[in-house]
C-alpha cells in the first residue's frame, strides 16, 4: 500500500505503458511484502491470542508461545521472501532504470529546434531544450509548491537514496522576494530508497527481519498471556504498538547507510515497544487494583 502511495502520483495522468510501470513498481512491491511480514507477525499473534484463547486458559508456557512464533514466521516468512526475491532479484536496480529514463529523455532533446520540454516519465523531471544551449533539467524542489530547480546534469544512486546535481540552481519565493541559490554541485541524501537495498545480502535481510519479527512477536505473546483481564481488542492493540516501533526503526534505518551493530536497532525497537507496554500495563493494573 505504501508503495502504491509513492508510485501513483508519478504515473497518474501520464498514460504510461505497463512495460514501463511494472519494472518501476516491482521493487516497491517486493519491499512492501517484506515490510508487511515484519509488521504483521506481532499483530497476528496478538490477535490470535486475544480472540481465540479464552481468559480461563491462564498463562501459557513459554514453550507453546515459542512454537507459535516459529510457526508464524515460517508460514508468513517463507512465501514472502520467496516472492520478494523473485520480484526484485533480477533486472536493473531502480537507480539504473531511472538513469536510463533520464538519458533517454535527454537524447530526445534537440538543441537546434524551438524551445520545448521533454518530460522524464515516472521521475517528474523534464529536460528544457532550446536552440544554441545545452539541455537543462527542470523539477520541483521539496520546499513548497512554488520551489523549483534547474541542473545541467543529474546522478542517481542505485537505490535512489542519493541524488547529485551538477550546475544546480534552486528558486523559491520568500515574502516579496524571489530567491535563487546557485551551486556547482548539490547532493540530496537520506531519501527513502526505491524498494529494497541491494547492498544488504538476502540472507542477512531474511535473518534480520525474522529475528526482529520473532523477538517482537514472542514478547507480545508473553505479554498478552500475562494479562488475562485485557479484552480482546486491547490485546490486538498491543501487537500494533510493537509493530509501530518496528516500522519507525526500519524507516530510520533505510534512510541511512547502517553498518554492523547499527542493524540491532530493529530488533531492539520491538523489544523497547513491548517493554513500554509492560510498564503501561503494570501501571494500569495497579490503578485497577485500587
Amino acid at each position: 500500500m505504501l508503495g502504491l502511495v509513492r508510485l501513483w502520483p508519478r504515473i497518474s495522468g501520464q498514460h504510461l505503458p505497463w512495460s514501463l510501470i511494472w519494472p518501476v513498481a516491482r521493487p516497491l512491491v517486493a519491499a512492501g511484502l517484506e515490510l508487511a511480514f515484519l509488521l504483521s507477525a506481532p499483530i497476528a499473534l496478538a490477535f490470535v491470542q486475544g480472540t481465540a484463547a479464552p481468559r480461563e486458559a491462564g498463562v501459557r508456557s513459554w514453550q507453546s508461545s515459542l512454537l507459535a512464533v516459529c510457526g508464524t514466521l515460517v508460514i508468513l516468512g517463507g512465501p514472502t521472501f520467496a516472492i520478494s526475491s523473485w520480484l526484485d532479484g533480477r533486472g536493473s536496480a531502480p537507480g539504473q532504470l531511472a538513469t536510463e529514463l533520464v538519458a533517454s529523455a535527454r537524447e530526445r532533446c534537440t538543441e537546434s529546434g524551438p524551445r520545448t520540454q521533454v518530460v522524464v516519465p515516472v521521475l517528474s523531471f523534464a529536460w528544457e531544450c532550446e536552440a544554441g544551449r545545452a539541455p537543462l533539467l527542470l523539477g520541483r524542489a521539496p520546499l513548497g509548491q512554488q520551489a523549483t530547480f534547474r541542473a545541467a546534469a543529474i546522478t542517481l544512486s542505485d537505490d535512489l537514496k542519493r541524488i547529485t546535481l551538477e550546475g544546480f540552481t534552486l528558486s523559491f519565493p520568500m515574502s516579496t522576494l524571489h530567491v535563487q541559490v546557485h551551486a556547482r554541485q548539490a547532493a540530496l541524501r537520506g531519501l527513502p530508497p526505491w524498494g529494497r537495498s541491494r547492498k544488504i545480502p538476502i540472507g542477512f535481510r531474511v535473518g534480520l527481519f525474522a529475528l526482529s519479527a520473532g523477538f517482537s512477536a514472542f514478547a507480545v505473546t508473553r505479554l498478552v498471556n500475562s494479562y488475562p483481564w485485557l479484552p480482546g481488542w486491547a490485546r490486538s492493540l498491543l501487537g500494533g504498538g510493537v509493530s509501530g516501533c518496528l516500522y519507525l526503526a526500519w524507516a530510520w534505518l533505510e534512510r541511512r547507510e547502517p553498518h554492523g551493530l547499527t542493524y540491532l536497532v530493529l530488533p531492539l525497537a520491538g523489544l523497547f515497544g513491548a517493554s513500554a507496554e509492560v510498564l503501561f500495563l503494570w501501571t494500569a493494573g495497579r490503578l485497577r487494583a485500587r
